[in-house]
């Protein structure tokens, strides 16, 4: 057995291997830790606590799973550590992305699918396979097949679950969220390749576990798997963050005005001359026009309520003072 029962039995290199997934692991664990308490203001809400709950879910699985490879704590209870881990390090990750899927969309009924979607797959895949692999290690043999089979299933359905979430990020990014980030300048159009760019990493991490999954690398798939999603969260913190930043910051000078100009392609006129001539087939009409939208939406964007906080024009996003 490939560590379905307990305790591996592998060369000095694989060894040394799953010890390093698990150092990496950990070291991501703390640096999530650190940087989501130093980060928010208001130490609350569903982003928050499943950005906690998925990071030390991941610590507990990685410890647990490695203690019981090499037969370091007793089987049976790091067996139940490591379904408790489990929990914690997939389905938070799932949270956590749907806890910031409203800053990307405005459909309603995408979040509603996302969330009943997390909650079905949760009861589909973690039940049975929890039962299964804590009888097959409590000396249920005949459990064992049963388990590798469902093992695959479940990592097949959670991957796919992610896969969903991550496409729809870059989907909604691409056709809604795009052009009110190209209001923002370069700054809100690197968010956007940093948004589609970290969800087909998170989608290429699955790949890779359902290969080594399938073919057979059981120790190496499981010892694997904290290291992917500590990495995927890590690298949904940073960009979530920096979308929210984004969003909050808004153009409140000529000059950033101008950039948002530059950005759509459009040739503004500062100056005060509006002749009748029109400029690389531009009406000077329609221009400034333009810049009254512009100078509008400035104004529109400034703090009303409280300092550091404003609402966007845009009704997918609501923005209030801190990371919340």
């Amino acid at each position: 057995m490939a560590g379905e029962t307990g305790p591996i039995h592998v060369s000095r290199a694989v060894a040394m291997v799953i010890a390093a997934f698990l150092a990496l692991s950990c070291f991501n664990v703390l640096e999530i830790t650190l940087s989501t308490f130093t980060t928010f203001r208001r130490r609350r809400g569903l982003y928050f606590w499943s950005m906690l709950i998925a990071a030390w879910g991941t610590l507990v699985h990685a410890i647990s799973g490695f203690l019981r490879y090499f037969a370091l704590a007793p089987n049976f209870p790091m067996s139940v550590l490591i379904c408790i881990g489990w929990y914690a390090m997939v389905t938070g990750q799932s949270v956590v992305l749907y806890s910031r899927l409203h800053l990307v969309t405005t459909h309603k009924q995408y979040l509603r699918f996302v969330l009943w979607m997390i909650i079905v797959d949760a009861f589909v895949f973690h039940v049975p396979t929890t039962i299964l692999f804590l009888g097959s290690n409590h000396g249920v043999s005949s459990w064992v097949s049963p388990f590798n089979i469902y093992e695959r299933v479940q990592l097949t359905g959670f991957s796919v679950q992610e896969i969903i979430i991550s496409t729809l990020y870059i989907w909604e990014t691409l056709t809604g969220l795009r052009p009110v980030l190209a209001l923002k300048g370069p700054r809100g159009n690197r968010v956007v390749m940093n948004i589609i760019l970290v969800n087909a990493i998170a989608i290429a991490l699955d790949v890779v576990l359902l290969v080594l999954e399938y073919t057979g690398y059981f120790d190496i798939q499981t010892t694997f798997k904290p290291l992917v999603y500590s990495l995927k969260l890590k690298m949904e913190f940073t960009v979530l963050n920096s979308l929210v930043a984004v969003i909050r910051a808004s153009p409140t000078s000529i000059e950033e005005i101008q950039q948002s100009h530059d950005d759509l392609h459009i040739q503004p006129r500062w100056s005060g001359d509006h002749s009748s001539h029109s400029r690389d087939g531009v009406d000077p009409e329609q221009l400034g026009s333009h810049e009254a939208q512009l100078r509008d939406r400035s104004r529109s964007k400034k703090p009303t309520s409280s300092p550091g906080s404003w609402t966007s024009e845009y009704p997918m996003i609501s923005v209030g003072p801190g990371v919340s």
